[in-house]
């Protein structure tokens, strides 16, 4: 998808995610990555023991929610650092962690959003809205950082100044407009993504460029820590 189908999505992405919150459908959104929503329905977890949580990862469409397009019965062991482990279609009745095989969350396919999610919603289960709300728009590893880059759809000229870059060293994984990308890298000194080209955010300069696959540059642009400050009504 290019970046003008993104950043249309990624406006559109809030005023969709608040009607889910605000809706009945029976499950909590907890992240975006690509074209694919994760959720989890909260009233189903199970405590297992003192560690464990069980659960379903959902996975939906983010242009056909429905049907949804996966789910996943997986636990989920709650001491740091988080880590899941599918349930086999094989194990019947209540999950037995000790069967299973754990593996450490990862970012990129909704384990650890899942994980985090899980763990911390039934230590304190009348704030699971709130709670699916602050994952998926703040929600990231601890070494978490954000930037605020002037970026450009591809095949267009207009510039857009002051969008959210968030990405995460440790689990080498980048979102935009808390829209996660499987496009992208964290490098000790830029952070790169996309795919019909390639962006470069030099984590010290602050600054973003653009390059074609041939190695072109396509757009030179500035970022910056600081928030910007909220448009102005007319």
């Amino acid at each position: 998808m290019g970046w003008v189908g993104m950043l249309l999505l990624a406006a559109l992405l809030p005023m969709q995610v608040s009607a889910q919150w605000t809706s009945n459908r029976g499950y909590q959104l907890l992240q975006r990555v690509d074209d694919v929503l994760f959720g989890m329905d909260n009233l189903a977890l199970v405590i297992l023991d003192r560690r464990h949580v069980a659960g379903t990862l959902l996975r939906i469409n983010v242009q056909q929610p429905s049907p949804i397009r996966g789910s996943t019965p997986f636990v989920v062991d709650c001491e740091r650092p988080l880590r899941f482990a599918a349930v086999p279609a094989t194990m019947t009745g209540r999950p037995q962690p000790e069967r299973l095989e754990f593996s450490p969350a990862q970012i990129l396919d909704g384990t650890w959003f899942a994980a985090e999610f899980a763990c911390e919603v039934t230590r304190q289960p009348g704030r699971a809205a709130r709670l699916a709300r602050e994952l998926f728009e703040r929600g990231g590893p601890p070494d978490m950082q954000t930037v605020f880059c002037e970026l450009q759809p591809d095949g267009s000229d207009q510039t857009r100044p002051g969008v959210e870059v968030n990405y995460s060293e440790s689990a080498d994984a980048v979102a935009v407009n808390r829209q996660w990308l499987s496009s992208g890298s964290v490098g000790p000194q830029e952070v790169r993504f996309g795919t019909q080209s390639t962006w470069h955010v030099d984590r010290k300069a602050l600054h973003v460029r653009r390059t074609a696959p041939s190695g072109e540059m396509l757009f030179s642009g500035t970022c910056d820590a600081r928030r910007p400050p909220p448009a102005r009504q007319p």
